[in-house]
């Protein structure tokens, strides 16, 4: 099984400083590999220096000492060209503090250092240093324009030549969370459309908000960048909870497009992206998979425990910590199409390392020559935890890793994998398999034999024959082979479950029956209505699923049970019935001919439900700029805004009122308008997508002063409210006490259980000195 894999052996070892306090999350180790400089690989090491090793022979070929109290804000970029009796080799270092480095110019700097290597023999060493207009974390050589790239540690890029003279910088598409960004030369993408011309280089960024994964393509040609393709991916798979935020952990991207990720729940999932007219598309390869045996220590730390590398096709190599008792770094080589472990190879823990396990240990994987892969290891948060005076028993280590030439992704190579696969994969608690005897499996079939045979209204009768069959009088399921554990543990998921409830809408939402009417709003509403279905069991997108059946009435009941329905998808819609307000209006004395028109919500309607559902700002950011770019659009949603905000907090303040003197939780569903908080949020979010495209289009102009208008004295009414708040505390304390009491149906207390509990806060009283009490102290 380890065939594919060889056995690991080190490149070298450095120590590892604690005397520098980064004042950033700074690697001890960096290292990188350029193909400018092939067999050679660059490592960067704090407080000593950059080390160029020829990977071939293992040894250092040349060194550049920058002294002790030097640190780098990320790896050395190398090149080497030819000269007429020899070779200039070029290293870039970026900077990140160092003596001779003003204050206001750390994480700006990049030392140029050239040096001549004749018949072997080193030359005398030139350096310069250049300072940047912004602070840089990566750099990339491309060697087909000579250009050098330059990206900031927010994801700001700028192309520059080989002497670092800026020619064009993009700011980043995204201004969340930056986690990666990953180069690629231009000829070598598979997932771009076919063009005579193809760009120099391909730059996919990467960054994260809340429990979203942002994917932004760029294309460079020349010293001109492109933002030719933006999407967004949700990373909350496996999660039981609502609204759990999720965190990518380790993160892999291809030159084929295939990208991976981690999150810290330990779920991978695969995409194979593709960009068509400024868009990506992400398909999902293969299953989501729930990892074992891997280490919990810093599981929400990017690049920390664990780390992935694309090797082309679908395979992706993975480096973790597995976890207690037998703690060791393993080698995982996947094949995210089948989701099958094809090699695997263990490295011990060094001994060096094996002191910073509980601190977490930073890992990286690299693509080196053709064959083989740099892994490199070193301690994370040491200097920020050992004593600035001691000497550092750590040391970083880099490790080259070879594998078997020409790794293709075959079914042939996926079979006989499964119990070598099986141990790395954790029991997915949603994975439902139906027993032959269960009657949910007869149902099914008779339900596919209907819509076969066009016989739609007769799968209707026969699934609430088996709902009626199957449910009590009290709602619960009457059979015991249909007490499926759930984690929410309600009666409705007990009688259908997650996999029963997948199939069956993959019935109704079958392609391959297009040319007949096999579609059943019945079931699907009574399915949504029941709260057993969520947005990813429905292959593609619930909403434009529905939508092409047009089964508006059922995206209306999504929002009041569906909790994952994507802004991307709430927004496509909106942009859809903003289209049809706009659409020139038929005559009311004309004759409606077609009398079989679905039914449309209107805009009001639909927004309504739009700006109460909860929603990631973030994301929904992306999705207006995405489906609404023009402010046209954006007139008519922006009205029905103004009518929300006109005398909100009065109604908000009376709803509170009204709940807190009948301690019942008064939630607001429908209505004219939706709660006032949300419909503030949902036009903040709107305004800072959009605020310039408004500003440049005039029709806007009166409806932004009207809406200040209506806010500006909201904004009063708080400030004075908010002296209330201290006064009023105690008793939403004991309001906020009593609810939950009710909610977790806590018994009333009895007479003398009262009467025991206000003894005792009598007693509490007497010993202390409470709000409004004095206390004389005579000396």
């Amino acid at each position: 099984m380890s065939s594919l894999i060889g056995e690991p052996f080190q490149v070298s070892s450095y120590p590892v400083s604690t005397k520098i306090r980064h004042e950033k999350a700074h690697n001890p180790t960096y290292a990188s590999y350029s193909c400018g400089f092939p067999g050679h690989a660059t490592v960067t090491v704090q407080a000593e220096g950059i080390h160029i090793v020829d990977l071939s022979e293992l040894h250092t070929v040349a060194s550049y000492t920058c002294g002790s109290n030097v640190t780098f804000s990320g790896p050395a970029s190398s090149r080497c060209t030819p000269e007429d009796d020899g070779r200039i080799c070029t290293t870039y270092a970026l900077v990140s503090s160092a003596p001779e480095v003003a204050v206001k110019n750390r994480d700006r700097t990049i030392w140029i250092m050239k040096q001549k290597i004749l018949s072997g023999t080193l030359g005398k060493s030139d350096k310069r240093e250049i300072v940047l207009p912004h602070e840089v974390a990566h750099i990339y050589s491309d060697d087909k324009s000579s250009n050098i790239l330059l990206v900031s540690s927010t994801g700001d890029i700028s192309v520059a030549d080989d002497e670092l003279n800026i020619q064009s910088t993009l700011i980043c598409p995204h201004q969340q969370n930056f986690l990666d960004v990953f180069f690629f030369p231009g000829t070598s993408c598979t997932f771009l459309s076919p063009c005579e011309t193809p760009p120099d280089t391909i730059i996919v960024f990467c960054s994260s908000s809340d429990s979203t994964l942002l994917l932004s393509i760029v294309s460079v040609t020349g010293k001109d960048m492109t933002i030719i393709g933006q999407n967004q991916v949700s990373i909350s798979h496996g999660v039981s909870e609502r609204k759990t935020q999720q965190h990518v952990i380790a993160l892999s991207c291809g030159p084929c497009g295939v990208l991976s990720y981690i999150n810290e729940s330990h779920i991978w999932a695969a995409y194979q992206l593709e960009v068509n007219s400024l868009t990506i598309s992400a398909t999902q390869i293969g299953k989501t998979l729930a990892l074992a045996q891997l280490s919990r220590l810093n599981a929400h730390s990017f690049g920390r425990g664990m780390c992935l590398l694309s090797l082309g096709s679908s395979l992706v190599l993975l480096a973790t910590v597995t976890g207690t008792p037998s703690s060791e770094i393993s080698i995982l080589l996947w094949d995210m199409r089948y989701g099958v472990v094809i090699a695997s190879h263990a490295i011990p823990i060094p001994s060096a390392l094996a002191p910073s396990i509980k601190l977490g240990i930073s890992m990286s994987l690299l693509l080196a020559d053709a064959g083989q892969v740099l892994l490199t290891l070193c301690p994370a948060n040491v200097s920020r935890t050992a004593p600035s005076t001691s000497e550092s028993p750590y040391r970083s280590i880099v490790y080259i890793i070879p594998l078997a030439p020409n790794l293709k992704s075959t079914i042939a190579g996926a079979i006989g994998t499964t119990p070598a696969t099986s141990e790395w994969l954790a029991p997915n608690p949603k994975a439902e398999t139906l027993a032959d005897n269960d009657p949910r499996s007869k149902l099914l079939v008779d339900i596919s034999n209907h819509l076969q045979h066009n016989e739609p209204y007769k799968a209707d009768e026969a699934f609430f024959r088996w709902v009626k069959e199957h449910t009590s009088a009290s709602g619960l399921s009457s059979s015991n082979i249909l007490s499926i554990s759930t984690p929410d543990g309600a009666a409705s998921e007990a009688l259908y479950g997650y996999g029963f409830v997948k199939e069956l809408l993959a019935l109704f939402f079958a392609k391959e029956y297009t040319n007949k009417p096999q579609y059943s709003p019945r079931v699907t509403r009574h399915l949504i209505e029941s709260c057993v279905v969520s947005a990813g069991m429905v292959e593609g997108r619930l909403f434009t699923t529905l939508k092409q059946h047009g089964d508006w009435e059922s995206i209306m009941l999504s929002f009041n049970s569906v909790v994952d329905i994507s802004e991307d998808e709430m927004m496509s819609l909106a942009k859809a019935l903003v289209d049809k307000q706009q659409e020139p209006q038929i005559d009311p004395e004309a004759m409606d001919v077609d009398s079989n028109k679905a039914w449309t919500p209107t805009l009001s309607a639909y927004m309504l439900m739009c700006v109460s559902y909860p929603t990631s700002p973030a994301a929904l950011r992306l999705a207006i700029r995405k489906h609404l770019p023009d402010a046209q659009d954006l007139i008519s949603i922006l009205e029905l805004l103004n009518g929300w905000t006109v005398g909100g907090t009065e109604e908000y303040i009376r709803t509170l009122l009204k709940s807190v003197a009948s301690n019942v939780a008064i939630e607001r569903h429908g209505g004219a308008a939706p709660p006032y908080d949300k419909t503030i949020s949902f036009l903040q979010v709107l305004l800072d997508a959009s605020f310039v495209s408004l500003l440049q289009f005039p029709p806007s102009h009166e409806l932004l002063r009207n809406i200040m208008s209506h806010i500006e004295p909201e904004i009063g009414l708080h400030e004075r409210m908010g002296c209330l708040r201290g006064a009023l505390e105690p008793f939403a304390k004991v309001h906020n006490r009593t609810m939950k009491e009710r909610a977790e149906g806590t018994p009333r207390e009895t007479p003398n259980e009262w009467r025991k509990r206000r003894k005792n806060q009598e007693q509490q009283i007497a010993l202390g000195v409470g709000l409004y009490r004095l206390e004389e102290l005579v000396i």
